[in-house]
């Protein structure tokens, strides 16, 4: 039977996976080099702590212990003796490469625990005659992922269906040294269903094998009774298929070794073409945009699609520098902080990266793209009324700022600084107060109740500080901008506040064509009556402090700074009267433009094909889909014929996050900015939209 080994650093999944009868619990440290190797991979990069040895060893009672430590480094040898001294059964060495690394390593662990080595590059590949030789290795694990980059490889499991892992197991096993390779999942799941390489794992003599973030991801978040019956059930499946492994004969493995084969060679041929595909989309011919007019339309959707957005990252920044001076000329001491939720566009959120702006985020996934897109965590402040612990701790402890949004955050924060006691921990608070806008939020602390309970929790811990004082109200009225920062600078007073940064929120309009203005029941505010009504209050509430003693004032603007920077772009494809009213149907939906369904018309132009135009007196516009309702302009007046261009401005907002995947994929993004074409999203493929579906 196969040693199962799984990846956790929660002492209830750990209690429970042991009890369910999985062999070792996995403690993963390293850190060193893997965010390079793994760059833009979906693998697990574990941020677990040497805490986590103690905490995990407290809880096992026979299932061993496996720490897996960094790479070798001038650190080596405390942490290892650490983890020694924590608990650890057994320490696995991961990217060595040569059997000097082996033999040092074996002399730091000095026979106090067992030895495991991850075998997991061609370095080390080549090297293992050598390696085999060095006294002391107890275990050898093949590591899948991280060779097959190593050798430039597609799909991880074609080290063993080209018999890599056959020459290293028949290598290894003459050595007398106890091995293993890869990871499963459930018994039928899986791109390479597990029970095939069970199969395989048993026809090579492979002793061990780790359950893999697809056997239980630890992120799900399931209720205890869940996660039990998910290893009873997962384990009991895998030994009942062992038991029957062991009645086969060896014409069975044949077969089933053939099928790996193909299996494997028809994945990887699919993600090879997958990535051809990917290059061809990704450097098609610049189009040089001058002006919009319909031929250069034509030409960007020949390259792109023929339906597109348009992006323009240069009216970005030109927005970002134009709000910043408002405010910064009325109190210097300030700084955007753009709303990633708003449209999280790589293009946008570099360029925001390139301008000196920060990320406000409020997800993993967010936290994620910024960190993708360069910004430093001392530039990232985390929101949001739900917080992944794991993304909460990741980014206090790399300088990041995380803002509370209830009581219920408290002692999950409580557990971070107790597991980083070293780490400076900046800590926010999201405040909620009346701002007379006749709205109760649902988000942050409540001011006159809750606030001085988690002002007294940072204040008793000594590695946190109050770093940040902020607030967000949805509504971008003018009128509840001088309330809300008059609120924010009476709390401060109150309770003699001295935060390094206050940050306003968002809230706020933007620039939009004057059709759209004039569907509003009241004035578009500027940037520069925004500033006014806000910046100017903090100028008088810190005219006579120093400017090193002066918070930070930060805003948090999305569509103020995105609603113009981006127009939809799509065909004509039929004219037809219906009882009659005149309908034009598009290669669009209101979803790619107004997913949050306001009623209004976008900013609309028309180019023209010069066919069959036909002048028309009232005319809907609809989209692709089979609802009813979906309808992109209501009321157009003018010429319009089949296969002319509409362009949709004012589409920056929402449009790209908020698209729900249905009935057809979603289209490029374009950006023009200097004037010439460049891709920044290709256009998405069935591939995109159903690969975390079983077929």
């Amino acid at each position: 039977m196969l040693k199962l080994m799984y990846i956790t650093n929660q002492p209830e999944i750990a209690q429970i996976a042991e009890q369910c009868s999985v062999d070792r619990i996995f403690v993963d440290l390293e850190t060193l080099g893997k965010e390079e190797r793994q760059a833009g991979m979906n693998t697990v990069k574990s941020r677990h702590t040497r805490e986590d040895v103690s905490a995990i060893r407290q809880v096992l009672r026979k299932a061993e212990l496996l720490v897996r430590v960094n790479p070798l480094h001038p650190g080596s040898a405390e942490e290892i003796s650490d983890v020694i001294q924590r608990g650890a059964d057994i320490v696995m060495l991961p990217m060595f490469r040569s059997a000097e690394d082996a033999r040092t390593f074996v002399e730091l662990v000095g026979g106090r625990a067992k030895t495991m080595l991850l075998l997991e590059n061609k370095d080390a590949e080549a090297a293992i005659d050598d390696i085999l030789a060095v006294e002391g290795i107890d275990e050898i694990h093949i590591g899948l992922n991280d060779l097959h980059i190593s050798h430039g490889m597609d799909f991880l499991f074609q080290p063993l269906a080209n018999g890599m892992v056959d020459a290293l197991a028949e290598k290894i096993k003459a050595a007398g040294i106890p091995f293993g390779f890869g990871g499963i999942a459930r018994l039928d799941e899986g791109m390479l269903p597990a029970r095939f390489i069970i199969a395989e794992h048993h026809r090579l003599g492979s002793e061990m094998v780790i359950l893999s973030r697809s056997f239980y991801d630890t992120w799900l978040k399931q209720e205890t009774d869940e996660i039990r019956q998910v290893f009873q059930y997962g384990v009991k499946e895998i030994r009942e298929f062992e038991e029957r492994l062991n009645q086969k004969d060896a014409a069975y493995f044949q077969r089933n070794r053939e099928t790996v084969i193909a299996s494997v060679d028809k994945i990887a041929a699919g993600i090879r073409e997958k990535k051809r595909h990917t290059a061809r989309m990704t450097t098609p011919e610049p189009v040089a945009v001058d002006q919009l007019d319909y031929e250069t339309l034509n030409r960007i959707g020949d390259n792109y699609g023929e339906s597109f957005y348009l992006l323009d990252t240069d009216q970005y920044a030109a927005n970002f520098q134009e709000l910043h001076q408002a405010f910064a000329s009325r109190y210097p001491k300030f700084a955007i902080a753009y709303s990633y939720k708003t449209n999280y566009i790589p293009a946008i959120c570099k360029r925001l990266h390139q301008l000196g702006g920060y990320a406000e985020v409020v997800s993993r996934m967010e936290w994620e793209i910024a960190r993708r897109c360069g910004v430093p965590a001392d530039k990232m402040i985390f929101n949001g009324p739900f917080k992944h612990a794991d993304a909460v701790e990741g980014l206090l402890v790399s300088g990041g700022v995380v803002n509370i949004d209830s009581l219920d955050e408290l002692p999950m924060l409580e557990e971070i600084s107790r597991r980083n006691p070293a780490a400076r921990l900046h800590m926010g608070i999201r405040v909620n107060f009346d701002i007379g806008d006749g709205v109760i939020s649902r988000f942050g602390v409540d001011a006159d109740s809750d606030l001085p309970q988690v002002l007294d929790f940072i204040a008793a811990h000594e590695n946190m500080e109050l770093t940040s004082l902020q607030c967000h109200f949805a509504t971008r009225r003018l009128d509840t901008w001088a309330p809300r920062a008059q609120g924010m600078l009476n709390l401060i007073d109150k309770y003699a506040l001295k935060p390094k940064m206050v940050d306003l929120g968002g809230g706020l309009f933007g620039k939009m064509h004057d059709s759209l203005k004039a569907q509003f029941s009241s004035p578009i505010p500027t940037y520069e009556e925004y500033a006014e009504a806000a910046a100017t209050l903090f100028a008088a509430h810190y005219a006579n402090v120093s400017e090193a003693e002066k918070p930070l004032l930060l805003i948090e603007p999305g569509s103020a700074l995105s609603g113009d920077v981006m127009r939809f772009c799509c065909k004509v494809k039929t004219i037809k009267q219906v009882r009659g009213h005149a309908i034009a149907t598009v290669l669009g939906s209101v979803y790619n433009i107004n997913p949050t369904l306001n009623g209004k018309n976008p900013p609309l132009e028309v180019f023209h094909c010069g066919a069959n135009t036909t002048d028309y007196q009232d005319v809907n516009v609809g989209g692709f889909t089979c609802i009813e309702s979906d309808y992109l302009y209501k009321g157009y007046q003018g010429p319009l014929a089949q296969g002319d261009y509409l362009v949709f401005g004012n589409v920056g907002s929402y449009s790209v996050v908020l698209k729900p995947p249905f009935i057809l994929p979603n289209f490029a993004v374009v950006d023009k900015a200097g004037g010439v074409t460049r891709q920044v999203k290709r256009p998405e493929d069935f591939d995109d939209l159903f690969a975390t579906y079983a077929f």
